[in-house]
């Protein structure tokens, strides 16, 4: 994969963060009530162990009252038909009975034991165990495996016997955790009060607690801490060591879900130089855009991406109304269909093809 190549495809990365993950409510700093309550004991992130990778929070209540949050779930839904099959098996919907969701990947390494491979959800909500094990257990046999019910702690669990994989354990109204690998326990451990003590907690935690500190609470919130030489295993090219990326340490990306969708990504590098480095760069794509065969909605989200010089960081954002938010979607992951009898709504402005100039910074 060329350096070029790994430079526009970050590029639309950072476009599709925008649109999914990583509204209307101005800025975060000034709402610190909600981040407090994200680490309050028996939260989802205040399980998650020591040492990620990656850590990313969700807010499942405020992303289901949002005004686009029926636009985002269909399109979910249309990315994951079996959700409706979920529905049937389980005689419920499970992702309607969740409030708040966190997600981890370890460090590769990081724990004897731990594999490439290894992920962790957390999720807390109105359901109960048996809800849940009932669920599991028909998943499992749905899929020809052999489910086997065990009693952990307080939590029921559901595994397959058949083979590795991921398993699931729960008690009434939460947690609910789903894991594979050695880190299932781990989190189990954490759950049920016997989380690593203070003095053993990985300084990677410190990073992740300030890069969201510095995004703000949201919807979505997503931190992601880079190891040395990512850039050059990801591109496969001995070149790529000259790429202003390479000074990338942490990604982070806030999503807030509204009337509006706001997006704010954040680039944490060596140091101001390399920022410097990385907005000539963003430039350089910005003027390419006009000869890259791309949708009109994709070329006019691209351009009205902003850039905010922070220190030894880039603040990329990018608002979206509902009509350029569905012209976005349409672009990038099909048109949806229409209703029967429903007329199929006109272009929106953000699908005209004119360009939207970003203001300089």
């Amino acid at each position: 994969m060329s350096e070029q190549t790994i430079h526009l495809a970050l590029l639309a990365g950072a476009l599709v963060v925008a649109a999914w993950v990583f509204g209307i409510h101005g800025p975060t700093a000034k709402t610190p009530t909600h981040s407090a309550e994200e680490h309050s004991a028996g939260s989802p992130l205040s399980i998650i162990p020591p040492g990620s990778a990656f850590v990313l929070s969700l807010d499942v209540t405020r992303l289901r009252h949002a005004n686009l949050g029926a636009l985002l779930a269909e399109r979910i839904r249309r990315l994951e038909p079996s959700a409706g099959d979920l529905v049937s098996l389980c005689g419920f919907d499970p992702l309607a009975t969740l409030d708040q969701l966190a997600l981890a990947v370890p460090s590769a390494g990081a724990v004897a034991g731990l594999h490439d491979d290894d992920f962790g959800v957390v999720a807390t909500g109105h359901f109960s165990a048996a809800q849940i094990t009932r669920c599991a257990r028909a998943a499992v046999s749905e899929r020809g495996g052999d489910p086997v019910d065990s009693e952990l702690g307080g939590f029921h669990s559901v595994r397959d016997r058949t083979g590795p994989g991921g398993e699931v354990a729960a008690r009434d109204g939460g947690p609910l955790i789903v894991s594979g690998g050695s880190y299932f326990r781990t989190l189990l451990d954490a759950a049920e009060g016997n989380a690593v003590h203070p003095e053993h907690q990985d300084p990677r935690d410190a990073r992740h607690a300030e890069l969201r500190r510095a995004l703000g609470p949201g919807t979505i919130v997503a931190t992601w801490l880079l190891t040395e030489g990512w850039f050059e295993r990801v591109s496969g090219d001995t070149s790529a060591q000259l790429s202003p990326l390479r000074s990338l340490k942490a990604l982070g990306a806030r999503l807030d879900v509204s009337r509006a969708l706001q997006a704010s990504v954040l680039l944490d590098c060596a140091d101001p130089a390399s920022v410097t480095e990385l907005e000539a760069l963003l430039e350089r794509l910005r003027s390419s855009l006009t000869a890259l065969p791309l949708d009109p909605a994709l070329r006019s989200a691209a351009q009205r991406i902003t850039a905010q010089h922070e220190g030894p960081r880039l603040r990329l954002g990018l608002t979206l109304s509902e009509a350029e938010l569905r012209a976005l979607l349409d672009a990038t992951l099909g048109a949806a269909e229409p209703k029967a009898g429903a007329a199929r709504p006109a272009p929106s402005d953000a699908a005209s093809g004119d360009a939207l100039t970003i203001p300089a910074h």
